[in-house]
């Protein structure tokens, strides 16, 4: 009997309960697993902006493998991550500096909606690594044109960003506020704007000592620099400024700010920091371009 339909039928009947009630289990438990991450990462306190740490640690790691989400409910609960971490990031600079990072990191991750006909809705963002175009469809005879398959996949990328762009924390005028500064402050203290003048030859004090330059520590202040100094240093400060307004107001467009508000902001940002008027006009004439 062991090889009549009748018993074989009745093993496949028996399975395919089991195997139903096992991908359900499974799916239970990553449904909780979700729940619990997003709890935790959007607890205002410090045991939250530690889990917001270890999960950017987690995401940039996997950055480098691969960024591709396979399953469409992998890609929501990705995406379920991300808004739980913005709704538990502060102003503080630890929140602010993460929140930064998840920004870069949601133009990073993508789902390939094979379904679309036209183009995604991720816009441009950033390719995965070692993703090139080495999969093409045989040459189209009419036009004589080699269609890649990967182009096709750009296409119908959505990006995480496209799925976190409604929330609170972009409509924040001081979220952005406090991340230019941050910018503007850190590669400021890369360049080192005012210690490259820092002179080794001024005056030794009266009754000896070190001269300015001599002791690293020596802490240089804008009016101790000569008018052509001063206009160097500022000239310098203005560029980095104009860098950082210009990237993270590109940023505000990318996660559905608009036009009008980043010039907004651009404007309110450049008076700030004292942007000159051609500096500042420059920015605002880029994203109105883009806006074409």
């Amino acid at each position: 009997f062991e090889g009549s339909p009748a018993m074989t039928g009745n093993d496949t009947t028996d399975q395919a309960p089991t195997v139903s009630k096992a991908k359900q289990t499974h799916t239970t438990k990553k449904e909780e697993t979700i729940n619990t991450a997003s709890n935790a990462l959007a607890e205002k306190t410090k045991l939250g902006q530690s889990s917001r740490k270890s999960i950017l640690y987690e995401l940039n790691n996997q950055r480098s493998k691969k960024t591709r989400v396979e399953s469409n409910n992998d890609f929501h609960s990705l995406c379920r991550v991300f808004n739980a971490f913005l709704s538990g990031c502060g102003r503080e600079s630890v929140d602010v500096s993460n929140a930064k990072m998840l920004m870069i990191l949601s133009q990073t991750f993508y789902f390939v909606d094979e379904e679309q006909q036209g183009g995604g809705r991720g816009g441009v963002g950033t390719e995965e690594v070692g993703d090139v175009d080495t999969n093409t469809t045989p040459q189209d005879k009419s036009s004589g044109t080699t269609i890649s398959k990967t182009t096709q996949d750009r296409e119908r990328r959505i990006y995480v960003k496209n799925e976190i762009c409604h929330h609170d924390i972009w409509s924040d005028e001081d979220f952005w506020d406090q991340a230019v500064f941050q910018c503007v402050s850190e590669s400021l203290a890369k360049s080192g704007v005012l210690s490259n003048y820092i002179k080794s030859s001024t005056l030794t004090p009266v009754g000896g000592g070190k001269r300015m330059g001599d002791d690293p520590n020596t802490s240089v202040k804008w009016h101790d620099l000569s008018p052509d100094e001063y206009a160097g240093a500022a000239a310098q400060v203005h560029s980095v400024v104009f860098a950082q307004l210009g990237s993270l107001s590109h940023s505000m467009i990318e996660l559905g700010c608009g036009i009008p508000r980043a010039c907004n902001f651009v404007r309110r940002l450049s008076i700030r920091y004292q942007l000159p008027l051609s500096l500042r006009i420059a920015l605002i004439q880029h994203l109105l371009k883009n806006a074409c």
